[in-house]
């Protein structure tokens, strides 16, 4: 009897570990971009091959003196791999600081190939933005 239940006891561990297993995730650090004052900045995320869920992070931080951390974004998106074709998917939202979730972005079931944010500074400071992007497909895709 004590056999049945540690080997019952097992199989349902080893159910639940692959039960909660994850498909494919890809994770991203991007090169930081230095805005300068009210410059602007661009990155152009990995392709995406298939369907994802797609998260990006945004962190600012100072790069020269000063007190400001703010900065807008917009988000494009393109069907084309190579092409220079992009369509704004999200109004300007500004970020203030290294923890504003403005600085967050995710999709369910992306579709499109390339993603791009465009930053642009709305102080006289020099800021760096470092960029993150973690792409996670479900096991069952």
């Amino acid at each position: 009897m004590k056999r049945l239940l540690i080997l019952a006891t097992l199989l349902i561990f080893a159910v639940s570990a692959f039960s909660q297993r994850t498909g494919t995730v890809l994770k991203y650090e991007m090169p930081a971009v230095t805005v300068s004052g009210t410059g602007t900045g661009t990155t152009t995320f990995p392709i995406i091959a298939s369907e994802y869920d797609v998260s990006i992070q945004m962190i600012p931080a100072l790069s020269l003196a000063g007190d400001s951390l703010n900065f807008s974004h917009i988000a494009y998106l393109s069907a084309s791999y190579d092409a220079n074709a992009w369509s704004a998917v999200t109004s300007a939202d500004t970020v203030t600081s290294a923890t504003d979730s403005d600085a967050i972005l995710w999709w369910a079931d992306m579709k499109p190939v390339r993603v791009k944010m465009i930053y642009t500074g709305l102080s006289s400071d020099t800021i760096t933005i470092t960029p993150y992007a973690v792409y996670k497909k479900h096991s069952n895709e």
